[in-house]
């Protein structure tokens, strides 16, 4: 059987090509799909077998797919370019499909819910067997303000009850990697962490670093101020804003997002939410 991940040097893509090399049985041949030499002379150092070809060109993607039976597909926030893979997909050999999409498309996400929605649709009409990973939030994404509360003591929030379901890019990817080899599931597998305000965040520093957190619920004026004054870049500081933003408005689907199936899917626990902390601020 060949397996092949695109987005092979991304940060998904690296774990779940890990996980892969970890668990698949012997006879597995792993393929990963990169857009230069240079990174698939990475690849060929781990042992995987890289393929070369650019989103934007529809022959080189058609190319290398030649020969792989199932696609863990990591998907891109530009429809065009995953349109195309989609279109490579169909002129393959590929029999199944694991796609990358986001959990609760039904409510708004930053505009990220149209091109997967899209997506989604466009792979649906394939006549190739497929399962949508509906991923939520990575805690990577509140990497920001955790650290700076490591550094301050301090952290802010707009809202006492808003909640996001994080989890750790690598659970996600290992998710990936576990449906892709499995070929057993059905066509939606929702994988969300546990709901937790920002409030909890700031108490899973407290205990996963041993120092006093300071928390206090401000303005958006006066989220904005802390974090630039934490000394946050001006990405960071619009990042960790809208997200706390998002939260704070709820109507979302993250207060019902319930972990089950992500467990279950992996076969364990999800990482808790002081180890999960420790492990993004000391990355």
């Amino acid at each position: 059987m060949r397996i092949m991940v695109t987005g092979a040097s991304g940060g998904y893509g690296h774990y779940a090509i890990n996980y892969l090399q970890n668990f698949a049985p012997a006879g597995t041949e792993i393929y990963g799909l990169v857009r230069s030499q240079e990174k698939a002379d990475k690849l060929s150092a781990s042992g995987v077998m890289p393929r070369i070809a650019d989103y934007g060109d529809l022959e080189s993607l058609v190319a290398a797919f030649a020969g792989i039976d199932r696609l863990l597909f990591v998907s891109v926030p530009n429809t065009a370019l995953q349109r195309n893979i989609v279109k490579a997909i169909e002129q393959s050999e590929i029999s199944y499909v694991a796609y990358t999409s986001l959990y609760g498309l039904d409510h708004e996400k930053f505009g990220l819910e149209q091109n997967h929605r899209t997506t989604e649709k466009m792979i649906s009409q394939l006549k190739v067997r497929h399962t949508f990973l509906r991923n939520n939030w990575y805690l990577e994404i509140a990497a920001p303000q955790l650290k700076a509360a490591v550094k301050t003591g301090k952290f802010d929030y707009l809202s006492e009850n808003g909640m996001l379901a994080w989890a750790l890019k690598r659970e996600y990817a290992e998710a990936g990697a576990r449906v892709i080899l499995s070929d057993q599931y059905g066509e939606v597998l929702n994988l969300v962490g546990k709901p937790v305000t920002y409030p909890d965040l700031a108490s899973a520093v407290a205990r996963a670093t041993g120092k006093q957190i300071k928390t206090e619920l401000v303005s958006p004026q006066g989220l904005m101020n802390s974090l630039s004054a934490s000394g946050l870049s001006s990405m960071d500081v619009q990042l960790s804003y809208l997200y706390q933003d998002y939260a704070r408005k709820g109507n979302n689907g993250e207060a019902q997002a319930d972990l089950t199936e992500f467990e279950k899917v992996l076969g364990h626990s999800l990482t808790s939410l002081p180890e999960a902390v420790k492990e993004v601020i000391n990355e």
